[in-house]
């Protein structure tokens, strides 16, 4: 037995003996261990090691074994070798190493190790460790919501649940991670634990919990859908949200917030009837107070509110009016519920802990433990209604009863691409019901950033607004009138997405994903498995969108995009909004997007359902959608699809729309049919085929003509979305076709376009011309090369292409670009080549650039502070120090020259510093140090003034000390007087000198 007796830890002994019980493997270990290995189902093990030797099998209510049978146990086998246990299961050879006692699963199909422990589980008093060998081309998802992060690839992340919603927040932890080697592992815990992939060791994974037992299940798959469907096999498969769930939802306060009144001038003035007003925590400024029926003032109520939205020709679609407070008067919860219903609102209701449910309740927003409580009220009141719940927090298993929302500090750009980052690591962790409230719940105050958050989250599971919470509005017309029919194009275009994203909803349940990172469709191309392009998300298969993340523009206002990559070097891509079409495989630069311009993109050979058998096609090569859609009810049998099928060979097109399959109501089984066709020339001809009888269908001549017409064929050259040609004319061409009402579960229709053609003239090889001059290396200034970027310049304007690590840049012109976000002490392989339209050059010779190692690789971990102030509960003192800037720590009490703050801040060995730096709080200043001393000492006993009573301003710059060839054990800063009645800060970091 390996033993550390100073920690009480110790390895795994050899193994030492194995037998066959009625339905598991009992495994002996020499140093006293016995573990039970389950054979579960084709892929799905389970490693049970019980200290205590108690075997609980049932040890967490959210794990659903009671499906199993004893089947794939019975059939499996056993065999011993001189230095192994080999268990035989399907494709799957489960090997326990004798000494070293490790574990690894062979897949036989792929002739390799799918996983392969390297080294023996580790065990003590109250925690146990897990080591795994990790490939070199190997990356790894899960561990829930991780906000900010989704590949975690040389990444620690918590698997804890924390008070923090911005960047390092774990606002879901689940204890399940997987790799794209084809496993993943789902620890049966609800015990905090931390997964370190590489970061603390490089190539190995250490997988800890803070649980004596170790208890996993091992999930194997060939895909990503493959190992999600073995999660949910153990924990459920995700609920198919009701319909309305998908409109635009509001959440508020309604019972405690107060008003007072104010100017247009004010920022944080919102305008209500005619008057401008704030809200107010001062009893005394009021003149207002927020009610749900206008029981105070009406103005100021949610049925206002309610009332409002649809002046604004808003369709709000679920509403919240009491978050964070349980009203006293249930029964004008209950007006306002009957009031909202009448109105085509569905009202919810928030609260903690288990009450009853306010009559004609629709939904619930609550903790996640309280969903299952909730689903079966709901269910209760209504026999056919599909329950909804909503959580802001949530473990493994939770997608099968609630959806997960929540809200960060709003007015922060980084907020976009944190929160991209971070719904897509929920969806990556089995659950894809999650949505972050546009503009955040707190802070805000920029128009620009509030718009722009509200055009991509039009394209996630769920879309809200979480008011009452900060000074700022939330509301989608809070804004002037340019930003708020931006903002009402983009909930219009998503009502046309609604049948689109209702049935990515009900794929979820075979493991495919509703929001997507570019890997899930590209797997070929190693940069989509990493964060490079992790701004990016695909909706589906079908919609690539690339959310403005920065305040970057040109001199006409317009955002500027850079490093915007759409993949799949065979893949064309047509901009949603213009129609301009664009090759994949590159990476696109110096582009512009006015604001009302989000980029998105639709990949070619996608088929949407726009709405009600409204087809919309955009036909390359081969590709089908099949298109889900049910009654709305709980019954799974009232479900029907439709498969629509179009391939592109020769220059002639084929568009087959299959009878509709499942029950429908006898009401919906006689519909219509419609078709858009984006082409680019007018065809020769069109035939259609009902059940493989042709119909004559006329073509007019006129889009007035078309439209009052039952049946058709229109050849637009004016098409484009509606909702936006105020901001861009449209100017797609497209060849639409309307067809008559028939039994749709009965017709088969085949529509054939000859002469057809769309983006062809996009996806062609460039030429090398020998009459561009290859060129010369381009200079690099080291100067400026950062940790995130760098400038490349060559001797004359001219439009070049650059080849960085195996990726193509282009539309760069001029003499000189900059590359932005790019990853710290990495180097990069660089050549570059000059282009004329679909001529380019000889590549020039590769060199390489090594970008800089981030701050934060000098920045102190593991730092202990303590305190002579308490802490508030939820801003404990942990946070002072914990590298997260979304993490913020407060005091309990006020300081004074007479009883100042006092902070000690200990290293684990003496440092040799550069300098300190403190980060004041983002929602105001009002807790900002004032006046402070610091005091080094090198043995933590004797301390040395270094600053004495330095004066800070209470303002958004961070503080910065220098602290050049101190050399510290401990550092203690003293805080005489604060902004406020306490004192906060986001961080206090210390950097050691560089080497």
């Amino acid at each position: 037995m390996i033993q550390n007796t100073q920690t009480n830890k110790h390895s795994l002994g050899a193994l030492t003996g194995a037998s066959k019980c009625d339905h598991y493997y009992e495994l002996h270990f020499a140093t006293g261990e016995i573990a039970h290995f389950y054979v579960l189902a084709d892929g799905i093990f389970r490693l049970l090691i019980d200290p205590e030797q108690n075997f609980s099998e049932n040890q967490v209510a959210n794990i659903q074994l009671s499906q199993f049978d004893n089947t794939a146990f019975t059939n499996s086998q056993v065999r011993a070798t001189n230095d192994s246990l080999i268990i035989h299961t399907g494709n799957y050879q489960i090997i326990f190493g004798q000494n070293p006692a490790v574990l690894s699963i062979f897949d036989e199909s792929l002739h390799h190790n799918r996983m392969r422990q390297s080294q023996p589980l580790e065990f003590s008093k109250n925690e146990t460790r897990e080591f795994l060998a990790e490939n070199q081309n190997e990356f790894f998802y899960g561990g829930g919501l991780q906000n900010g992060y989704f590949s975690h690839k040389g990444h620690k992340i918590a698997i804890k649940h924390d008070q923090i919603t911005g960047k390092g927040g774990v606002i879901m932890p689940v204890p399940f991670f997987w790799s794209n080697a084809g496993y993943g592992e789902l620890r049966n815990t609800t015990a905090a634990g931390s997964y370190d992939f590489g970061k603390t060791q490089r190539g190995v994974t250490i997988l800890a919990h803070q649980d004596a037992v170790f208890d996993t299940f091992y999930l194997l798959g060939t895909t990503p859908k493959e190992i999600l469907q073995r999660y949910f096999t153990l924990t459920g498969k995700p609920m198919l949200l009701p319909k309305y769930a998908l409109g635009l939802g509001h959440i508020g306060n309604f019972c405690t917030t107060l008003w007072q009144p104010s100017h247009a001038q004010e920022r944080n003035a919102s305008k209500i009837g005619n008057n401008y007003y704030t809200r107010t925590k001062d009893e005394n400024a009021a003149s207002g107070k927020a009610s749900l029926n206008g029981e105070e003032n009406y103005q100021f109520s949610a049925r206002a509110l309610i009332d409002r939205y649809h002046a604004m020709h808003f369709p709000i679609s679920w509403f919240v009016p009491n978050y964070g407070e349980q009203p006293e008067n249930e029964q004008a919860l209950s007006f306002f519920n009957e009031y909202a219903q009448t109105q085509g609102v569905h009202p919810g209701f928030w609260h903690q802990g288990e009450v009853d449910l306010p009559e004609k309740t629709d939904f619930t927003y609550t903790a996640a433990d309280e969903a299952a409580q909730d689903t079966a009220k709901l269910q209760s009141e209504s026999q056919k209604e599909r329950p909804l719940v909503l959580a802001d927090s949530g473990t493994a298993g939770m997608q099968k009863n609630a959806a997960l929302i929540f809200g960060d500090i709003g007015g922060n750009w980084d907020n976009i691409t944190n929160q991209v980052a971070g719904l897509l690591g929920a969806n990556l962790s089995g659950q894809p019901l999650v949505g972050a409230a546009v503009d955040g719940l707190q802070g805000g105050g920029n128009a620009q950033i509030n718009v722009r958050d509200f055009e991509w989250k039009s394209f996630t599971a769920l879309l809200f607004n979480f008011d009452d919470q900060g000074n700022f509005s939330k509301n989608p017309f809070a804004y002037n009138k340019k930003i708020t029919e931006i903002n009402l194009a983009y909930l219009k275009l998503r009502q046309h997405l609604a049948s689109y994203i209702y049935t990515l909803n009900e794929r979820t349940k075979s493991g495919e994903l509703i929001m997507r990172p570019l890997f899930s469709e590209f797997p070929d191309e190693r940069a989509n498995y990493t964060a490079q392009f992790g701004n990016e998300f695909m909706l589906g298969p079908n919609l690539l969108i690339a959310p403005i993340t920065n305040g970057r523009e040109d001199k006409n206002g317009d955002s500027r995009k850079d490093n915007l990559y759409l993949p799949g070097k065979k893949t064309l891509w047509i901009d949603l909004f213009t129609g301009k079409k664009y090759a994949g495989g590159k990476v696109y630069n110096n582009l512009t997007f006015p604001l009302w311009h989000l980029p998105v993109f639709v990949r070619g050979g996608s088929i949407f359902d726009w709405n009600k058998r409204d087809f919309l096609l955009y036909p390359q090569e081969q590709s089908e959608a099949i298109s889900y859609d049910d009654d709305g009810t709980i019954a799974a049998s009232n479900s029907y699809t439709t498969k629509i099928c179009s391939k592109v060979e020769q220059e002639k097109l084929v568009v087959t729309i299959a009878p509709t399959e499942g029950n429908l109501t006898k009401k919906f089984v006689e519909q219509p049919t419609s078709l858009t066709i984006m082409c680019d020339s007018y065809p020769d001809a069109v035939t259609i085929k009902i059940n493989d009888q042709v119909v004559p269908v006329e073509e007019y001549g006129s889009l007035a003509a078309f439209n009052h017409a039952h049946e058709g064929i229109f050849y637009n050259t004016n098409y484009g979305l509606d909702e936006f040609k105020k901001y861009h004319k449209n100017t797609q061409t497209a060849l639409q076709i309307k067809l008559a009402a028939r039994d749709i579960t009965a017709t088969e229709i085949e529509i054939t376009v000859r002469n057809f053609n769309y983006g062809k003239n996009v996806l062609v090889h460039e030429i090398t011309s020998g009459v561009l001059p290859s060129p010369k290396l381009p200079a690099v200034d080291s100067s400026k090369i950062s940790a995130h970027s760098f400038e490349l310049a060559w001797p004359h304007e001219s439009a070049v292409q650059i080849e960085i690590n195996n990726l193509l840049y282009v539309g760069i012109t001029g003499k000189s670009f900059t590359f932005h976000e790019l990853a710290p002490n990495t180097r990069y392989i660089i050549r570059m080549r000059y282009a004329i339209r679909n001529k380019v050059s000889e590549w020039s010779d590769l060199f390489g650039v090594i970008t800089k190692h981030a701050a934060k690789d000098y920045a102190i971990e593991n730092i202990e502070v303590t305190s002579n102030c308490d802490s508030k509960e939820n801003h404990p003192l942990s946070y002072l120090t914990d590298l997260k800037l979304a993490s913020e720590w407060q005091t309990s009490q006020s300081v004074s020259p007479e009883q100042p703050l006092e902070l000690t801040f200990s290293f684990e060995k003496v440092e040799k510093l550069s300098r300190m730096v403190f980060v004041p709080r983002n929602i105001d200043h009002n807790g900002d140090p004032l006046i402070v001393s610091i005091a080094v000492s090198t043995d933590g006993e004797n301390y040395t003034t270094y600053a004495d009573h330095l004066q800070w301003k209470a303002d958004t710059k961070n503080k910065v000390v220098g602290l050049r060839d101190v050399r510290a054990k401990k550092v203690h800063l003293t805080i005489y007087q604060s902004s406020g009645p306490i004192v906060a800060a986001r961080e206090i970091i210390f950097f050691r000198a560089k080497r």
